[in-house]
């Protein structure tokens, strides 16, 4: 080969250097990390994550620094609500099966994770569920994590024993923190039990035993908070390590507080601990600060928990504790209350329902007692199906807000004069309000069953109205609900009242 043939080989594999090294570098700008947005509305927010419907789960992590890479923890708590819920094979046994799949900010697949969950006959995995531990290796920044949980053999449901819904999911953002001017400091991991050996349900961290708590809440089944944490110095930092924990309630007031010091060395691994027994119910958070001898200032960590007293509180899923409050909060103060922790949702409860206590004096809330007791009744009368609680049906909604009616005409098979015809002519005698057209709205004929439902002479207010609503607690005001049931299968809906 002559020398300029030469050359000009050695030109373009130059250039074909500098075209690679281009677009190397064009797609590593362009692949920017993936920012997690403050306010996500269709996400489900911060951890931790409480996944509602049939098989209710929650879900936390938490991020510690480690050689080379972060260690992310992922918890898994599935309650016995939910195992009570789930298919089983003849011999009583079952499974849930587990899908974890993490990425990272660059959008590359992080991790992934797929695992069965055994239980036995009458295993309820004890007072706080069956809880899961899932590692991953990753790196700082947002990533996406989504977590299924489905159930092989779901059970059948309804009269014509269709499948329930056979899986939850979750899919949300978060950040795995990463240094603060050369060091670090790790996640803060709640937990319900520290020592217990392995066959205990416990997780190796460290050299200890913690039984995680994904839910991050505590008071009745766990009275102390224990939390674990990590932090790393500078290479060549070798002072004495000083921490300090605090808990502090939703204005930022310290509930309690503690501190203590530790090895020299570049490693620092903790575990506090708070007594709570005689701290109300609410929302709280744990903040830790750690800094060695010679530090210009400490590291910091906050994390939100809540405590809570009600065993409805530990027990129930997001969905029930949003369905008692249906029927009693508007809009804007439903999506508010959805927002809550565990610990907030029962202290504002207990706060709502103080302020509609007819008689504060006693020790009951003779109007939340009233509350359960209608939607109960409404759930055994009104209810369509496992699917369709009675207490959301009209006759159920009205059947809350007043209770019993003082009079009810029911005609299954109407007939001559007792027909819905008849109905409507007297309300628009006796009515301020006019019916209107009701044959346009969709009854189609005047034979259907129907229930008339009246109240009359001094009535209560709504059970959602506080005590010192302006007016009294009772007022005088006639009213008159009507259900038909179009179709004749017993689904009563409501064509009329005037409330």
């Amino acid at each position: 080969m002559n020398r300029s043939a030469t050359n000009t080989t050695r030109s373009l594999l130059r250039g074909a250097r500098w075209f690679c090294a281009l677009v190397a570098l064009t797609m590593l700008i362009g692949a920017r990390p993936r920012a997690v947005p403050e306010d996500d509305l269709d996400g489900p927010g911060p951890l931790p994550w409480r996944v509602p419907g049939r098989m209710t789960f929650t879900v936390d992590a938490a991020a510690f620094p480690d050689s080379g890479a972060t260690r992310l923890e992922v918890y898994l708590r599935v309650p016995n609500s939910t195992l009570a819920g789930l298919g089983r094979e003849r011999d009583g046994r079952g499974r849930l099966v587990v899908l974890v799949n993490l990425v990272n900010a660059f959008g590359a697949r992080a991790g992934e994770v797929r695992q069965s969950l055994e239980f036995a006959p009458g295993d309820s995995g004890g007072a706080l569920g069956k809880v899961l531990m899932l590692p991953f290796r990753t790196r700082p920044g947002a990533h996406r994590l989504e977590v299924r949980l489905e159930d092989p053999e779901p059970p059948r449901v309804g009269l014509i024993g269709r499948r329930a819904r056979g899986n939850e999911q979750v899919r949300g953002d978060f950040v795995v923190p990463g240094p603060q001017a050369g060091r670090e400091i790790s996640d803060l991991e709640f937990a319900w039990a520290e020592g217990l050996a392995p066959s205990e349900r416990g997780f190796a961290h460290g050299q200890r035993q913690l039984l995680p708590n994904p839910e991050r809440l505590y008071g009745l089944l766990q009275t102390e908070l224990i939390a674990a944490f990590e932090a790393r110095g500078r290479a060549e930092s070798n002072g004495a390590w000083h921490w300090i924990s605090r808990v502090l309630d939703s204005g930022g007031r310290i509930v309690s507080e503690s501190d203590s010091s530790g090895p020299t060395g570049p490693r620092l691994a903790v575990i506090v601990r708070h007594d709570l027994a005689s701290v109300p119910a609410g929302a709280y958070a744990l903040e830790v600060r750690a800094w060695q001898e010679g530090d210009s200032g400490s590291l910091a960590r906050r994390a939100p928990f809540s405590v809570g007293w009600q065993e409805n509180s530990w027990s129930r899923g997001p969905a029930d504790a949003v369905d008692e409050v249906h029927l009693l909060f508007d809009q804007e103060e439903e999506e508010r209350f959805e927002r809550m922790s565990v610990g907030a949702r029962e202290a504002y409860l207990e706060e709502w329902w103080r302020r509609r206590d007819p008689s504060p004096e006693t020790a009951e809330n003779e109007a939340r007692v009233t509350f359960r007791q209608r939607a109960d009744f409404a759930n055994k009368t009104w209810s369509r199906s496992a699917l369709e609680p009675g207490m959301f049906s009209d006759m159920g909604r009205v059947f809350i807000r007043y209770g019993e009616p003082d009079a009810v005409e029911r005609q299954v098979i109407p007939t001559g004069d007792e027909t819905l015809n008849r109905i409507v002519r007297e309300l628009n005698l006796t009515d301020a309000r006019p019916t209107g057209d009701i044959a346009m709205q969709g009854l189609g004929g005047n034979q259907h069953p129907f229930e008339l439902w009246i109240y009359q002479g001094e009535s209560r207010l709504p059970l959602n109205v506080p005590r010192d609503q302006p007016g009294g607690s009772r007022f005088r005001r006639r009213l008159v609900f009507l259900f038909v049931d179009e179709h004749g299968y017993g689904d009563f809906r409501q064509r009329y009242s005037t409330e």
